[in-house]
């Protein structure tokens, strides 16, 4: 076996052990590990078997099979590219939902606020006269009614 093919056949194993390992830590999600699954095992194929590179380039009218590996390369570059862009834009529309989301929250615990803290003045107007919503009636300075002092 020629050293190009070996070398090609140790990166392939590399690769199907680095992702059966990232799927193991949770790294790597099963819907992209089956393609890189997919790219490992083409690439033992083609290593050990040369001749299947070959015939393939030869049904496909490509002249060498170099160029069959470069071409196949290209497209699943082009394939994970689209996914993942795909990807993006789906996570971008999420993350904009939720900050729309956020947004509408805030403003509706501003509101609650705002609502609680005026009754909060109108039930201290209705017992002890008017003060501030954070304003200590009188005779209740450290928490201590008139009564019991």
């Amino acid at each position: 076996m020629p050293g190009w093919r070996l070398l090609s056949v140790i990166v392939a194993i590399a690769v199907l052990v680095i992702v059966v390992e990232m799927m193991r830590r949770r790294k790597l999600r099963e819907k992209y590990a089956g393609a890189w699954l997919l790219v490992g095992l083409g690439v033992v194929i083609f290593g050990v078997f040369p001749g299947v590179a070959e015939a393939l380039a030869r049904a496909t009218g490509i002249l060498t099979a170099a160029n069959l590996v470069f071409l196949l390369s290209g497209l699943v570059l082009l394939v994970v590219s689209l996914q993942l862009s795909s990807e993006i834009g789906h996570l971008e529309e999420e993350v904009r939902t939720s900050v729309e989301e956020i947004a509408l929250l805030r403003c509706e615990l501003d509101e609650t606020r705002r609502r609680l803290e005026e009754q909060i003045g109108e039930i201290a107007a209705r017992t002890n006269g008017p003060h501030a919503p954070n304003e200590t009636p009188a005779g209740l300075e450290n928490g201590v009614t008139p009564a019991r002092r």
